[in-house]
């Protein structure tokens, strides 16, 4: 099929001439341009969460008219998340509000510890005929208590009035409950379903705003119990016990009302979609793929059933379950061949899509889809600084472990033409259980616009691959999930793609963890390492955990499964911890850490450095002034990547680009 004139048009821009040099750092250290975007009900308008120079705030485009009919910025101490709309009339939107040391904190929440960095999030509607925005609370009292509840509207039989779910009243009070909302002025009545208790984690309500599921958990034995409401009387559906006591995850309702949870077939426990039996909680599958986790189900913007499946493999995939969403995504994928695009949200009708798509190492733009026209017009770009500099090749490879399992990556090459003897970054994911995918990465494109290979590898211990895959590297930091990444060098080397006297092993979280555990495991392999708020002493990071959240938290249990338990692997543990081992390390070693980190703490570098510079080694350590784990701030940011760019160039050099 052919493109529309339109489409071309909107998409021209990434065939023009690119210009010699690479983009800026900024152009990749900052913000998504775009945060979120979504349609409105009936398909005539387009709500954008936008970022730019440090503000952000919501512009609404008119598709037909083709031109902005609203905006609104939120607060300088507040950031913008995420878009919505509740109905044609109302939008819907998420903000975060940065509480930083020595603020009050909302009641009900303290500080572990010493006083750090603490993220809300709060929701809110805009009427867009008198342009009033309300920030909407379950406790008028202390608006920031509830730490994000959950907005659930429209709903069904109730135009104007929405669902939250949310935490309960009462300043002792950590467990989810229901309240009713009058879009229209704010208004929260609490609406406790029948049997909420302390130990309620969560609900699932149908498109009436009516409980279904509620999942309770207890943190102290790790069971949990999941009820199903048959009318207003909750029933026990089924209940067990888990690892950190976590109950079945739910997607939500089919058109005809059943339940769909995710589950996982027989053989390597690939994460599926089945229905459940309201009776007996039965299952009977629904939805799977070969060789690949579910990793989500897709829901209707408007009903909240699910209506598909994502997935990875290789690329992300979407299948849709109903007809005439199926076919929108075949005649999307017509429209824009060889390129990743995502549906995000559709009219009622059915006929406009919003969509987000990439072209090569574009960064990613928002498109408007229309059906019945078969034309596809460009929104914005995520990226837009990336335009018409030249970016590198992203390619999706596999490679075989020294135990001779293939492990699957992501190799992405430099600008131009050269594809032998490149320096090497060998970028680490963090998690551990998570994943790399072909989706735009901004660490690694920036490497790659410097001259560098980058290879991300799905080491074993990785998401997405079935949980035989994932279990396999648990406890296995400094083990299998380390030589996993270094095996991916060897092969690389072996293929004459890279220069083994010129690879540095750099990460962030886990990623840095195993940056440092390289230099001090294996420092013959590496010219260099960086660690971005990397852990270097297990055992403390461990107690650390256990402390701010308590030994039989599912936070604490699950750190535990990862690493190794607290008393029975301590010696183990500390066997791999850089910090025991920083006279091994022969290479130069770059510290980045943001100053208010509460996942990993800053004392985890800081004392890496220590330990390098009583050694005698070389160090060179970088505090990221009032960022977080994630590094949230773009200033911060860009600071990174400087920083990782000049130790780049000093120990590893670029390789000329040919053009």
């Amino acid at each position: 099929m052919r493109w529309s004139a339109a489409a071309v048009t909107a998409l021209a821009l990434f065939s023009a001439n690119a210009v010699a040099q690479p983009a800026p750092v900024e152009a990749y250290g900052n913000l998504p341009a775009i945060a979120d975007a979504a349609i409105s009900p009936d398909g005539s308008k387009v709500a954008l969460a936008l970022f730019d120079s440090g503000r952000s705030g919501i512009v609404v485009h008119d598709l037909n008219q083709q031109r902005r009919v609203f905006q609104i910025g939120v607060g300088e101490d507040q950031q913008l998340r995420g878009v919505g709309w509740a109905d044609d009339g109302r939008l819907t939107y998420v903000i975060s509000r940065t509480f930083h040391p020595g603020q009050v904190l909302p009641v009900g929440y303290y500080y572990e510890g010493r006083p750090r960095r603490v993220d809300f999030e709060r929701t809110g509607v805009i009427d867009l005929a008198s342009e009033r925005a309300e920030l909407l609370t379950t406790d008028e009292d202390n608006p920031w208590r509830d730490r994000g509840a959950w907005l659930l509207a429209p709903i069904a039989g109730e135009p104007g009035f929405g669902r939250l779910i949310g935490r309960a009243p009462g300043d002792g009070a950590s467990h989810s409950s229901v309240f009713s909302v009058n879009l229209a002025n704010g208004r929260v009545r609490h609406t406790p379903p029948r049997g909420t208790n302390r130990d309620t984690i969560g609900f699932l309500l149908d498109q009436a705003g009516v409980p279904v599921i509620r999942s309770d958990s207890d943190e102290r034995s790790n069971r949990w119990r999941v009820f199903i409401y048959d009318g207003e009387a909750p029933r026990l559906l089924i209940e067990g016990v888990s690892d950190g006591g976590a109950p079945p995850a739910f997607a939500g309702l089919l058109p005809d009302g059943r339940l769909i949870a995710y589950d996982s077939d027989g053989a390597d426990n690939f994460t599926t979609l089945a229905t459940m039996s309201r009776d007996d909680a039965s299952r009977t599958l629904l939805f799977q793929r070969e060789s690949a986790d579910i990793d989500g189900a897709i829901l209707d913007p408007w009903t909240r059933q699910v209506v598909g499946a994502n997935w990875t493999a290789e690329e992300s995939h979407q299948h849709f379950f109903e007809a005439d969403l199926q076919a929108a995504r075949e005649q999307l994928d017509a429209l824009l061949p060889g390129h990743p695009a995502r549906i995000l949200s559709w009219s009622r009708d059915r006929r406009r899509f919003l969509v987000f798509a990439e072209i090569g190492l574009d960064g990613g733009g928002y498109y408007f889809f229309d059906r019945g026209e078969q034309r596809v017009q460009r929104l914005g770009m995520a990226y837009p600084g990336l335009a018409k500099h030249p970016q590198g090749e992203r390619q999706s490879i596999t490679y075989r472990a020294r135990d001779g399992v293939r492990i699957p990556a992501y190799l992405t090459y430099p600008p131009g033409d050269q594809r032998r003897d490149l320096p090497l970054v060998l970028f680490v994911h963090g998690g551990p259980h998570s994943r790399d995918s072909f989706d735009f990465d901004y660490w690694a494109a920036f490497m790659a616009s410097r001259g560098y290979a980058v290879l991300q590898p799905n080491f074993r211990g990785s998401s997405g691959y079935g949980r035989a895959w994932e279990e396999a590297g648990r406890r296995q930091w400094g083990g299998l999930m380390q030589t996993d990444v270094e095996d991916g060098v060897a092969a690389l080397v072996r293929a004459g793609i890279v220069n083994p006297a010129r690879v540095c092993i750099v990460g962030a979280s886990y990623g840095g963890y195993a940056a440092l555990a390289g230099a001090t495991l294996t420092p013959e392999r590496y010219a260099c390492a960086a660690s971005v708020a990397g852990l270097s002493d297990l055992n403390e990071f461990l107690r650390q955990r256990a402390a701010q959240a308590g030994d039989t938290s599912m936070i604490a249990e699950w750190w535990e499964s990862s690493i190794g338990d607290r008393a029975e692997d301590r010696e183990r543990v500390r066997a791999v911890s850089p910090v025991n081992l920083a006279d091994r390390v022969r290479v130069p070693i770059l510290l980045m850490h943001g100053t208010d980190d509460t996942v990993v703490p800053i004392l985890q570098s800081r004392r890496m450095q220590d330990r390098l510079r009583d050694a005698g080694k070389e160090v060179r350590f970088v505090e990221l002034r009032g960022d977080d784990h994630w590094l949230s701030d773009a200033a911060t940011r860009v600071q990174m990547l400087r920083e990782l760019e000049a130790f780049l160039a000093q120990h590893l050099g670029a390789a000329p680009a040919t053009h």
